[in-house]
């Protein structure tokens, strides 16, 4: 027992005061967070399409089905945040006992999301209810652990950031990956297996695999020196003092009114209204989304390794979303009248696409460090570490805003009788004509609407400067109280 107390991770050491977090800790996590969104990225990006294409369920049942639960699963996460906040730890335990084994449940849950059983519609309908339920009761423990260990890796700000730059970087290595899934789609018929078979091959990889790097994640260490205190108060009384945190409340219903920027998948654009000839070989709209993808992406990829950086220049994480947002509206509405029919035009919205992407794919960086500044302020306010409520609170709009989209694309969908069963060339007229303004301003609108609440946000550097040295002063005191007692 005695050596097994050597072993935990002191928050009160001199290592951990100083706050560094090691550059090869610092990958492990990073790389645990690409496992992750490697299983979210085939879960939140392809089920949907999975159940209308796949297993030809009508739109706006999958819409509801999907989007419900998602709400339903979204109310548990501030329980689950709730419970880790108030759960009685050693100090530098608080997260570690939710990143070792999780992870292989929920790698095993998202591999069976994507089986085909050959059932009615009705019956598959509830497998998938039933799995996903589980799946999503798993995830927010792992997730709200995941995102959580940021807050308390390092008591400063600065470092923070670097560590946010770096989580994000693995969450857009990811998106490479899961970037890929529509040209194999695509590749179907040359790799001589049908989508079926992919979305096995799929669930597997990104699902079982996925979680199985995310597991890295258990090498973080917590190096903020925090006392819990008794909590006697309940659950609710817990969930409610997040009133008194403007930050993080403005900052998650920005979040949350930009799900229509997402609502409809780009798949059903490319898949069915886009097709390229070059030198007599027609390319499937499938493999021109990976490619455009890719085009839009490569800058703003690597813009994430200054990040940090880039902000300090802007003038901080806040006006570096500012920033973002505004370019995302004015260009989308420029390549809307440039149109999507020719490869010039292709490849005028894809250069437009690739300059706002380089302060647009540093917006997860931003809101991640903007949601620390958030518990650490809330920490100075009340005197709580609120790490696994706040990060709930972000699940549970994250959970929200998907339901959203699910419901509003269903709903779209099934207005346009889009069916999946009458191929490339047998929708309507209305879905063919609607895809192009949805794929190009839906985001725009999107965009828009995030800034609304996010212009509200007040946290100057002066602020967070004088939060940060005050909480160094109060753990100091609590240390030395704690030694003497």
């Amino acid at each position: 027992m005695e050596n097994e107390k050597k072993k935990l991770w002191n928050p009160f050491s001199k290592e951990a005061e100083e706050g560094n977090v090691p550059n090869r800790e610092l990958l492990s996590y990073s790389a645990a967070l690409m496992g992750q969104n490697l299983t979210y990225g085939i879960v939140n990006g392809w089920l949907f399409y999975f159940c209308t294409d796949i297993l030809h369920i009508s739109p706006d049942k999958v819409g509801y089905l999907t989007g419900f639960s998602r709400i339903w699963d979204g109310i548990n996460d501030p329980i689950v945040g709730t419970l880790i906040d108030r759960r009685k730890t050693k100090p530098g335990q608080k997260l570690h006992p939710y990143l070792g084994k999780l992870p292989i449940i929920v790698g095993l849950l998202t591999a069976l999301l994507f089986i085909d059983f050959g059932v009615s519609e009705t019956v598959s309908l509830c497998i998938i209810l039933a799995i996903y339920l589980a799946w999503d009761f798993t995830y927010s423990f792992q997730d709200v652990a995941l995102w959580g260990m940021m807050a308390l890796i390092s008591p400063h700000a600065k470092e923070r950031e670097r560590v946010s730059q770096w989580l994000n970087i693995g969450v857009g290595a990811a998106g490479i990956f899961t970037g890929l899934i529509p040209m194999v789609i695509g590749a179907k018929e040359a790799l001589g297996v049908s989508e079926k078979t992919l979305f096995v091959f799929f669930g597997i990889f990104f699902g079982f695999i996925g979680e199985l790097i995310s597991s890295l994640a258990y090498k973080t260490k917590e190096r903020v020196a925090y006392i819990p205190k008794e909590n006697q108060q309940s659950l609710l009384k817990d969930i409610a003092e997040l009133r008194h945190n403007k930050i993080l409340l403005l900052l998650l219903l920005s979040q949350l009114l930009d799900f229509i920027g997402g609502a409809i998948s780009q798949i059903y654009f490319f898949k069915y209204c886009v097709t390229v000839e070059v030198a007599g070989k027609v390319i499937n709209g499938e493999t021109v989304q990976t490619v455009f993808g890719f085009l839009v992406g490569a800058l703003g990829s690597v813009s994430m390794f200054f990040a940090v950086k880039l902000a300090n220049k802007i003038g901080g994480m806040r006006k570096t979303v500012i920033l973002a947002q505004t370019m995302n509206t004015v260009v989308r509405i420029i390549a809307f009248f440039i149109g999507f029919d020719t490869i010039p035009q292709m490849l005028a919205c894809a250069a437009l696409l690739a300059v706002a992407a380089i302060p647009s794919n540093m917006i997860g960086i931003a809101q991640r460090a903007i949601l620390c500044d958030a518990i650490e302020y809330a920490e100075w306010k009340t005197g709580k570490r609120t790490e696994g409520i706040s990060n709930s609170m972000q699940n549970l709009t994250n959970k929200v805003k998907d339901a959203l989209k699910l419901i509003t694309s269903g709903l779209v969908l099934t207005a346009l009788h889009y069916d999946a069963r009458l191929g490339i060339d047998g929708q309507s007229e209305a879905f063919y004509k609607a895809q192009w303004p949805i794929f190009i301003l839906l985001p725009a609108l999107g965009s828009i609407l995030y800034l609304i609440p996010f212009l509200c946000i007040r946290y100057s550097n002066e602020t967070k400067a004088q939060v940060e040295s005050d909480l160094k002063a109060r753990r100091a005191a609590a240390e030395a109280e704690t030694e003497t007692a």
